[in-house]
C-alpha cells in the first residue's frame, strides 16, 4: 500500500529551505554593520568638543579682573610680548578680554563669564581640552605620551576651555610630556602680578604707580 502524500504548507508559508538561507542572511549583515561601527570609533581623533555658549555683552555683568597665564609648547614659553596680541585704544581685539601693554602675562577680564576659550580665540589661538592651534597653524594635541595639560591656581585640572576666568586666577597650560611634578615645578613660573592690577596688593605696587589700561574709548584703570 502506498504511503500518503504530505499535506502541503498552507498558502504564503515560508518552508525551511526558504527561511533559513535567508536569517543567515540577516545575522550576517548584523554582524557587518557592528564590525563597521566599532571601526569608525577607534580613530585616534579626539571627541568634538562641546560648542561655547555665544552670551551677548548685555547679559553679562562688567567687571574689571585681571589673571596671571604662560603657555609652554614642548618645555619652551610661548612669547605673548608682541604687537600683535595688545589691545589698544585704537585697536581693540575683544570688548571683553584682552592684554593691554607691558602687562602680556595678564588677561584682563571686563565682563564676567568670559572663559579661557574665548580669551585665547581672540588672539587667533583654538583651545580646547584636548588641542590648542597656534595662530601660525602648529595644532598641538594629546596623543601618547605627550598631553595637554592644565594647571588651575595650583591644582591640575583636566578642563580649562570653558572655565570663566576669575580675578587673580594663575594658570599654567603646558603640551608635552611632563609628570605632574614637573608641571607643578613649571607652574611656580607664572607670574603673580594681577594681584596687583586688581589693588589687592598695595604694598607691590611700585612707587611711580601703574599706568591707565586703554580700553577702547575709556580708561579702565
Amino acid at each position: 500500500m502506498a504511503a500518503a502524500n504530505p499535506t502541503p504548507p498552507p498558502r504564503g508559508t515560508l518552508v525551511p529551505r526558504l527561511w533559513i538561507p535567508i536569517v543567515v542572511l540577516l545575522a550576517a549583515a548584523v554582524v557587518a554593520l557592528a564590525v563597521l561601527l566599532v571601526l569608525n570609533g577607534s580613530g585616534d581623533d579626539p571627541a568634538p568638543e562641546p560648542v561655547a555658549p555665544t552670551l551677548g555683552g548685555q547679559l553679562r555683568q562688567e567687571v574689571h579682573w585681571h589673571a596671571d597665564f604662560a603657555l609652554y609648547i614642548d618645555g619652551e614659553r610661548y612669547n605673548f610680548d608682541q604687537d600683535r596680541f595688545y589691545s589698544t585704544a585704537e585697536v581693540k581685539l575683544s570688548e571683553n578680554v584682552h592684554l593691554h601693554r607691558p602687562w602680556h602675562v595678564v588677561v584682563h577680564v571686563h565682563r564676567e563669564s568670559t572663559t579661557w576659550r574665548e580669551f585665547f580665540d581672540s588672539l587667533g589661538f583654538e583651545l580646547t581640552d584636548q588641542c590648542i592651534t597656534l595662530p601660525e597653524g602648529d595644532r598641538y594635541c594629546t596623543s601618547g605620551a605627550k598631553h595637554l595639560s592644565f594647571i588651575l591656581n595650583g591644582v591640575k585640572v583636566d578642563k580649562l576651555a570653558f572655565e570663566d576666568i576669575t580675578n587673580i586666577d594663575r594658570v599654567l597650560i603646558s603640551f608635552g610630556e611632563e609628570s605632574d611634578e614637573e608641571l607643578m615645578e613649571r607652574f611656580a613660573e607664572v607670574t603673580d602680578e594681577a594681584c596687583i592690577l586688581s589693588g589687592l596688593c598695595e604694598e607691590r605696587v611700585p612707587e611711580e604707580g601703574i599706568p591707565d589700561e586703554a580700553c577702547g574709548e575709556r580708561v579702565c584703570s
